[in-house]
């Protein structure tokens, strides 16, 4: 019988000073790329490894391969993987690891967690070699991962998706929630989070010349998230879900992407907005990898999610403190509501109260607010309540409200709509009377503008901060057959005093 090879398997301390030779090595995974084409017909992946002689920086390993299926898939940052006949060189001044499959080189990918045993759960050979010193590292590399989880990892570059910058470069740790095939533009798009609020973006509007505001106005005004609601009812209530989306080929993209459910690290995404709110981009330069539940930073993000919940509640993370709003409500013992929640809310017809700001009004003029209307063809759920209108001119405007959660279209009507403008009347605007001048001064404090002396609604050149407003919505529906489909919200109870 053959005798059974025996390797000398080097600390990673060790390993990095053998430059120029092929050596072995058992490491932790701190950083993974999924395995994604070269520039020409090979495949390759990344990973950062570390052990307890060597992990401030870790050896930045590469591995390539003629196919996608010999290159390792790391389940999880925290796995242990073990390498033969792994080249050591020198990139940037520091130390670099290459694995060519093809030439020799070997690996074994074991889980990190403790008690589940020492079967691996990725060979690159069949007849790989597995001894009882083998089973010893293993559980020495275990017990130092459980005294030692995988850290915070804070750079410059990693921030929460409430540190977002248009046109930054950025690392992100998030959640998945969804990974949509749907979007048309797109080869797919990945919907995550983190539990935080992305910044306001409609800031970055301000610098636009009047005809390029107007075409980014109507934009917001129609642009809703295209998610079903079914799919939107599993999003947690609050913190920003920020879409990434990719800027390469789908045959450039990881081969095995992450699933719902999963929390992953991002490396190198760069931020842009689109439709007035912001998107991640996934570009040719973009890692990603898996990140166990008991990963320093995601323990860090959840506990943070839950102390948002217990200690503010609804509020955004980018509201002022104490609150300010531009408006009262009649219904001010009634806990605010997000915007998400609100699109979810079980009850088809409901009342909720909310904070939110006004990115968008239509019609932008504000002559043509009001309407010569008749108490008939209304919303099936609100019949009665508009046969009591008896004004010829009503106001008939929809405001966009948007919080860090979602977006949505409200409607401003009758009775409802003058108690928000405080007693202008639609009849009396109609008549071209004073009432233009202050409702005018009334709309570009909701849009945060400055006054331009016209009538229209558009955002000032190099000034665009809407201020917030507490709102009442009811929810109401046009079609009894369809009454999900057909749902739509109005603004009531709600005064812009002045």
């Amino acid at each position: 019988m053959a005798a059974v090879e025996q390797y000398e398997y080097l600390r990673l301390k060790d390993a990095v000073v053998c430059i120029g030779q092929k050596v072995s090595f058992y490491g932790v995974v701190r950083d993974y790329d999924q395995p994604k084409p070269t520039r020409g017909s090979d495949f390759v992946c990344t990973m950062t490894v570390e052990d307890m002689s060597y992990n401030k920086p870790g050896l930045r390993l590469i591995v390539f391969s003629s196919g996608v299926d010999n290159l390792p898939r790391v389940r999880f940052v925290g796995d242990i993987v073990r390498f033969h006949r792994v080249e050591i060189g020198v990139h940037n001044h520091s130390p670099q690891a290459v694995a060519k499959m093809k030439l020799g080189a070997a690996f074994v990918l074991f889980e990190g967690k403790q008690g589940v045993g020492h079967r691996p759960y990725q060979v690159s050979s069949r007849t790989y070699t597995f001894q009882d010193y083998d089973c010893q590292i293993i559980d020495l590399l275990r017990g130092w991962i459980a005294d030692h989880p995988m850290g915070l990892d804070a750079t410059d570059y990693l921030v929460p998706i409430c540190g977002l910058k248009e046109g930054s470069y950025f690392d992100l740790c998030c959640k998945v929630l969804v990974v949509d095939k749907r979007e048309p533009d797109h080869n797919l798009v990945l919907y995550v989070w983190d539990g935080t609020d992305a910044p306001p973006a409609y800031a970055t509007l301000g610098n636009e010349t009047e005809g390029r505001e107007a075409q980014i106005s109507e934009t917001i005004q129609n642009h809703l998230p295209v998610l079903p609601r079914e799919v939107l009812c599993a999003f947690p209530p609050i913190g920003s879900v920020l879409s990434v989306v990719p800027d390469v080929p789908v045959e450039q993209l990881p081969v095995k992407l992450p699933e719902p459910g999963n929390w992953v690290k991002f490396r190198n995404l760069t931020c842009r907005v689109r439709f007035g709110v912001y998107e991640a981009v996934f570009l040719r330069e973009s890692k990603i990898s898996l990140l166990l539940s008991n990963h320093g930073i995601v323990k860090e993000r959840e506990r943070l999610y839950q102390n948002r919940l217990s200690e503010n509640g609804r509020l955004p993370q980018w509201s002022p403190k104490p609150l300010k709003s531009l408006t009262v409500t009649d219904y001010e013992h009634v806990p605010f509501s997000t915007l998400r929640e609100i699109i979810v809310h079980p009850q088809v017809t409901f009342k909720f109260r909310c904070l939110a700001q006004v990115v968008a009004i239509l019609p932008r003029n504000v002559m043509d607010f009001c309407a010569l209307t008749e108490p008939e063809n209304k919303h099936a759920s609100e019949q009665e309540e508009l046969k009591n209108e008896n004004t010829e001119y009503v106001y008939r405007l929809r405001l966009t409200l948007e919080d860090p959660t979602a977006r949505v279209h409200a409607f401003l009507y009758g009775k409802d709509a003058a108690k928000f403008f405080n007693g202008h009347s639609a009849a009396e605007l109609q008549s071209g009377s004073a009432t233009v001048g202050p409702l005018q001064r009334k709309v570009n404090k909701l849009l945060g503008i400055e006054e331009h002396g016209s009538h229209e609604c558009t955002r000032s050149e190099g000034n665009c901060n809407p201020p917030w407003i507490k709102c009442c919505l009811k929810s109401y529906y046009l079609q009894k057959e369809t009454p999900w489909e057909s749902r739509r919200f109005r603004i009531f109870g709600t005064t812009l005093p002045g």
